[in-house]
């Protein structure tokens, strides 16, 4: 029996997404000065990307985090991104083999669609973007890290088309020269209190037929022992993704 997929409504509405919703608490936060060309890596979607997730306890590793023009170790919870817990993101750093210290550009939000990144006046996607005009002028993006779909599970998206307008969105205006090397890592990304959606993980995987894109298994493959709510994922599910993450970019690098 063929499943009725639903409609989404969301297609012509931009949201607003308050930057002040964001972490923003430098209080604590150690400053680092950057003096020379460093990649940089950015994580976004929604909030399996963002401070929702349970991670074991990392002290700060040399690596950064890019927040308001400027530069800190990386810690949780991350800075730029919404949410109150942990993120994955200081997870894959204490992975990855570079020498020299990532900066580190997060900026997931929760409960988005694709929809809300993809439309043409997205407050998420120009907030990122101007972020990201900002490192350009001195260092290069290296990875996108997109870990999104669970708003769009069992919806009539085109998800390939939807995803590749949100990328010329994001990367309209940047500096191209340091746009060379860069790759992006999809995860497979529908399940949040629902079954998991294998027409959406389709079309995630279609995308990866570009050269420049990476889907990984994470992180429908990963069931209630690694999530603390049905949907967002504790220590175990946390170092799961990290690891398979970091495996792809130390592998590429």
């Amino acid at each position: 029996m063929k499943i009725r997929r639903k409609k989404s409504k969301q297609t012509k509405i931009n949201k607003i997404f308050p930057v002040k919703d964001r972490n923003n608490n430098i209080d604590n936060e150690l400053l680092y000065k950057t003096s020379s060309s460093h990649d940089v890596i950015l994580l976004i979607g929604q909030s399996n990307s963002a401070n929702s997730v349970i991670s074991k306890a990392y002290s700060p590793s040399k690596h950064l985090n890019y927040f308001n023009k400027k530069t800190y170790l990386l810690t949780n919870p991350v800075l730029g991104a919404n949410g109150d817990k942990h993120c994955i993101a200081p997870a894959i750093a204490k992975k990855l083999k570079s020498r020299k210290p990532i900066i580190f550009l997060t900026n997931g939000w929760g409960g988005t669609s694709i929809y809300d990144w993809s439309h043409p006046k997205s407050m998420l996607t120009k907030y990122v973007s101007d972020n990201l005009k900002n490192l350009l002028k001195k260092h290069h993006l290296k990875y996108i890290i997109w870990i999104q779909g669970e708003s769009d599970n069992n919806t009539d998206v085109d998800y390939v088309k939807e995803f590749k307008i949100f990328r010329q969105n994001l990367l309209k205006g940047q500096d191209r020269n340091k746009l060379k090397k860069l790759k992006y890592i999809i995860t497979q990304t529908t399940i949040c209190g629902t079954t998991r959606d294998k027409t959406l993980n389709d079309q995630q995987k279609k995308l990866g037929e570009e050269k420049i894109i990476i889907v990984t298994n994470i992180t429908d493959n990963l069931d209630i022992n690694y999530r603390f709510d049905d949907c967002h994922f504790n220590k175990f599910g946390t170092e799961r993704i990290a690891s398979e993450i970091a495996k792809i970019i130390n592998k590429s690098s």
